[in-house]
């Protein structure tokens, strides 16, 4: 179907969507792709004009190629035994620790289906006058209207899929319309999962991401799983599609069977339990007593040496200590005395650009992004790098080319 398609022409549209999507090159349609590509040449232009605003990561063509290889699969109540899950374990968890609200996240959510899935469950199983909140993003923004709209069709409630709760009520003979409660507590906004949720959406206590990691390339997939798992609560759960991980994601445990794929963010007392070092006994000399003699003062103590300065890691890790008491002039502080410390340190240098990020200080975060893209691009891919998780170089390379050119693309 390529035939009499420039080839630099078809290479760059598949960066193009790659670079902003995630996606592995294999994972991208072709058919998709050369739709999109000859449509653009059947309204006259030539090859060199489509390449030349192709180079611009946020032209209309650009937006074009994303909507048109995104997948959309999508229908209430899908993989129940994650919804199963959160009604038996999640929630009660959640209420045995004092949980004050419910709040969920559907990462990647098409037209909709599963926010109001997540929020018609939430919503049956909290206590009465307990607030419940669930937010849809997509990257694709005529997903989100149809999602906004709330109206489906006989595909989107497959017999399949139980309908475990109230979600939708019969608009005439073949649609249905959500239910005014669950539209209540849903709300849809766009996002893209290779960057950060920005701060004002706060934290999750149930995050679902499934069967959208899968198209992702494994830097892409990493970067996006360690945002999700930073919008975690402390105790949040995050549920992943059935191939898209092997092990539990840096940072998180795995909750239930392995088929679950549901993995859950500890509690600072557990994290702080589990981190003490053991206390080692220490045997006490016996001391013997020795006669007082008069003599010569002893010689002054030579002064101790200088204390080492903290590691760049116990540094990090100072800073989320300080991120998760909500003091954030504090973990910048810290972060910024890192970054001076140890430049060359990625974790401190992608912590600092993100909370710069989350503060709205855009200009301030673009170029820690670029140092931390030109010091990871120096590093094998598969090198480990120190910090608070060990994780590989191409996860911070990866970041931040997520991170620069989407900020192209705004």
């Amino acid at each position: 179907m390529s035939a009499g398609l420039d080839p630099r022409l078809l290479a760059r549209a598949r960066e193009v969507v790659a670079d902003t999507t995630g996606f592995r090159d294999d994972a991208i349609a072709q058919d998709a792709v050369e739709r999109v590509l000859r449509a653009e040449l059947a309204r006259g232009r030539v090859p060199t004009e489509v390449l030349s605003e192709l180079q611009q990561l946020g032209s209309p063509l650009a937006y074009t190629l994303v909507r048109a290889v995104l997948v959309g699969e999508t229908y209430f109540f899908r993989q129940p035994e994650h919804f199963r899950y959160i009604t038996q374990e999640g929630i009660p968890s959640a209420l045995r620790h004092g949980a004050m609200h419910l709040r969920g996240w559907s990462a990647g959510c098409a037209t909709g289906e599963e926010a109001y899935s997540l929020a018609a469950c939430l919503l049956a199983c909290a206590p009465a006058g307990m607030p419940v909140e669930v937010v849809g993003t997509d990257l694709h923004e005529a997903s989100l209207e149809a999602a906004r709209r709330g109206t489906y069709g006989a595909w989107s409630r497959r017999e399949s899929a139980p309908a475990l709760h109230p979600v939708y009520e019969l608009l005439n003979g073949r649609q249905v319309s959500i239910l005014p409660e669950v539209r209540k507590v849903t709300r849809f906004a766009p996002a893209n999962l290779l960057a950060p949720l920005p701060e004002r959406f706060g934290l999750f206590d149930f995050i679902l991401c499934r069967n959208v990691l899968t198209y992702f390339s494994p830097s892409a997939r990493d970067a996006a799983i360690v945002h999700l798992a930073r919008s975690l609560a402390p105790g949040g759960l995050l549920f992943l599609g059935t191939v898209e991980v092997d092990r539990a994601p840096p940072g998180l445990t795995r909750e239930g069977p392995p088929e679950l794929q549901a993995f859950r963010k500890p509690r600072p007392e557990e994290r702080t339990f589990a981190q003490l070092p053991v206390a080692q006994p220490v045997a006490t000399p016996r001391m013997t007593p020795t006669p007082r003699r008069l003599s010569a003062p002893p010689p002054a103590l030579p002064a101790p040496p200088p204390s080492p300065p903290p590691s760049p890691a116990r540094l990090h890790l100072q800073a989320l200590e300080r991120i998760e008491e909500g003091n954030v002039a504090g973990a910048t502080a810290v972060l910024e005395l890192l970054v001076k410390q140890a430049p060359d340190y990625l974790p401190g240098l992608l912590e600092l650009a993100l909370l710069r990020e989350r503060a709205g200080a855009r200009d301030a975060a673009f170029p820690l992004m670029r140092a931390l893209r030109t010091r990871a691009g120096q590093l094998p891919p598969d090198a480990l790098v120190d910090g608070p998780e060990a994780l590989p170089a191409r996860f911070y390379l990866a970041s931040a080319d997520a991170y620069l050119n989407l900020g192209a693309l705004e």
